[in-house]
């Protein structure tokens, strides 16, 4: 089981770590994916929060990793929906 971050210094190198690999190979290892992806599943959401708009700010490219953009369509489909049944 892998260990949540402990300080947000941590989350700010993993994000750099992140960039540096996206910039040197485009592309990141699926081990590192699924280790920070299960570290984050054990963070607190300021935690969270950081590491995503530190890639969002520093390596938007790599946001595809750790973000289920079906997922995410799916749920501004069903926001929109309620919206338009609001109005």
């Amino acid at each position: 089981m892998a260990d949540s971050f402990s300080t947000m210094g941590e989350v700010d190198r993993a994000v750099a770590a992140i960039k540096q690999i996206m910039e040197r190979t485009k592309k990141l290892p699926p081990v590192l994916v699924a280790a920070y992806s299960e570290t984050l599943e054990l963070a607190t959401s300021a935690v969270v929060r950081r590491f995503f708009e530190g890639l969002a700010s520093q390596c938007p490219e790599a946001l595809e990793y750790f973000i289920d953009v079906d997922t995410l369509k799916k749920a501004e489909d069903e926001r929109q929906t309620k919206l338009e049944t609001i109005s």
